[in-house]
């Protein structure tokens, strides 16, 4: 299979020993402390980065699933905009945003541990240690969902407390979505006054 194709299990497989490796590389290193600082930071940055990697395919096999309550959700929220708008808005402007793959297993991990406070920490794994997943976590908020965040020991955590949707949020989705459009199919005010939105 190529890498393309591969599954979360056999990405961990074959991720999993070159890990390993680094990982006591990096053991070796701190204990004997013989090596320089940079020695040690260059085998560091390579064992984070290869155990990233890894981890993520790790998570992923408990993740390598449609997640059906996603697309109900996002399909709930399509449903309803196009109930109260269609009539007076473009089609273009009636789309649910944020429906990658990384939304949908964040979502899926929050969902794994519904009621649960999730660190950010393990978060990231789902995301080879992005900086951008609380961004998409907040992203996942915006579409009305019910997700909680707070600090735990100093870390921000995330829950999800249950699968009802804060309808409130319609007119600011299709506001930023018309927005993001290279042609404004309607004047700003327009769109503003139909969906009742103030300056």
């Amino acid at each position: 299979m190529s890498p393309s194709t591969s599954s979360p299990r056999d990405d961990w497989n074959r991720l999993r020993p070159d890990a390993v490796l680094a990982v006591k590389d990096l053991l070796n290193l701190l204990e004997s402390d013989d090596g320089s600082s940079q020695d040690i930071f260059d085998v560091y940055l390579y064992a984070k980065r290869l155990l990233a990697d890894a981890m993520e395919a790790r998570i992923k096999i408990d993740l390598d699933q449609p997640c059906k309550a996603f697309h109900d959700l996002r399909g709930k929220l399509r449903s309803i905009m196009e109930d109260r708008y269609a009539a007076q808005l473009p089609t273009a402007y009636l789309t649910v945003p944020y429906g990658s793959s990384v939304h949908e297993k964040l979502f899926l991990t929050l969902l794994q541990r519904q009621g649960n406070e999730v660190p950010a920490s393990l978060l990231r794994i789902v995301t080879a240690d992005s900086v951008h997943t609380e961004r998409r976590i907040r992203e996942l908020r915006e579409l009305g969902l019910d997700i909680v965040t707070a600090k735990a020991s100093g870390s921000d955590t995330y829950k999800l407390d249950s699968l009802e949707i804060d309808l409130s949020v319609l007119p600011t989705i299709i506001y930023n979505t018309a927005s993001s459009k290279k042609h404004r199919l309607m004047p700003e005010s327009e769109l503003k006054n139909l969906l009742e939105i103030a300056d």
